[in-house]
């Protein structure tokens, strides 16, 4: 294995790692305005 085939693997995972975080992120917070949302509008 080269060190550029090493670079590439990780570079690789690094972006499939943030990715996967942004959309649990991004899920979560759509979860909570909808909540809000509904709370208010049971209000």
């Amino acid at each position: 294995m080269h060190a550029g085939e090493r670079e590439r693997v990780g570079l690789l995972d690094v972006r499939s790692f943030y990715l996967h975080g942004s959309i649990i992120t991004f899920g979560r917070s759509i979860r909570f305005h909808i909540g809000s949302s509904l709370t208010i509008i049971h209000r």
